[in-house]
């Protein structure tokens, strides 16, 4: 499985002998040599203290009933550098979304490509083509509310021809096979393998270069063989994908350009 990166959370088990009381906000806690405040919610379904950084948000933690708040500072300082770095990657990912939605509106991307993005009204059927270096949306004007909309489906149908090819040539170097695979619209994954054979997709990875593409077809059909991310696990990525790493930065880097 492969988190999109918007966001971060981590579990840390409790021990339930020690109950106590929950103390009403607002809350802070001391990282890094400065005061974090973060949102502290009761969840009657949690089993585990959950350490969560999300955009808009910042630092959330949910425990289960009765679980005491001196606990909770304990387990944040224990996790300071993991909070602070993704606090700062969250943080980042912000700063960039705000700087595209402001330089780069026009622009989106397909196998790694920037294309201007082009909407004609004329009075002929919905369509999307790739013309140069433009995306041309073409509709009728009153439908213009649904650029947006075509241009998922098209990206949809892009990404279904594109991953169903290389999941083709990928799978016979692999010696493995899958049973189904869907593209779907996630929203914090990139991909996922289920314990049925069937194979996950965001549709928004045909955004990304045609490397990038292959390294997560053969991330997922890894995990047919190995439900982990164990030695064998990478070792069998790198064996069809041997620049994997460099590609797996790329996501981390340039992953929150791949939307629409």
């Amino acid at each position: 499985m492969l988190p999109v990166g918007k966001g971060g959370c981590v579990k840390i088990n409790l021990n339930k002998n020690t109950p106590g009381p929950i103390l009403s906000g607002p809350h802070s806690v001391e990282l890094g040599g400065r005061k974090i405040p973060y949102g502290l919610r009761e969840s009657q379904k949690a089993k585990n203290l959950q350490i969560k950084i999300t955009e808009g948000i910042g630092l959330e933690v949910v425990i289960p009933k009765n679980y005491p708040l001196s606990h909770v500072e304990v387990l944040l300082k224990s996790k300071e550098d993991w909070i602070l770095n993704k606090m700062a990657e969250v943080s980042g990912v912000e700063q960039r979304r705000k700087k595209k939605a402001f330089e780069d509106r026009q622009l989106v991307y397909f196998l790694g490509q920037p294309y201007r993005l082009v909407v004609v009204f004329q009075q002929s059927p919905p369509s999307v083509e790739l013309m140069g270096d433009r995306i041309i949306v073409m509709l009728p004007q009153h439908y213009g509310h649904k650029v947006r909309d075509l241009l998922e489906l098209w990206f949809r149908t892009k990404a279904k021809e594109i991953l169903s090819q290389r999941l083709d040539i990928l799978k016979r170097k692999m010696n493995v096979e899958y049973n189904q695979f869907f593209i779907k619209d996630q929203k914090t994954r990139w991909g996922s393998c289920s314990g049925q054979g069937n194979l996950n997709f965001n549709y928004r990875l045909v955004m990304a270069p045609l490397a990038v593409v292959d390294y997560l077809v053969a991330h997922e059909l890894a995990h047919l063989i190995e439900m982990n991310h164990s030695k064998k696990f990478w070792d069998l990525v790198q064996s069809v994908c041997p620049e994997y790493k460099k590609y797996r930065q790329w996501l981390k880097e340039h992953g929150w350009r791949l939307e629409l």
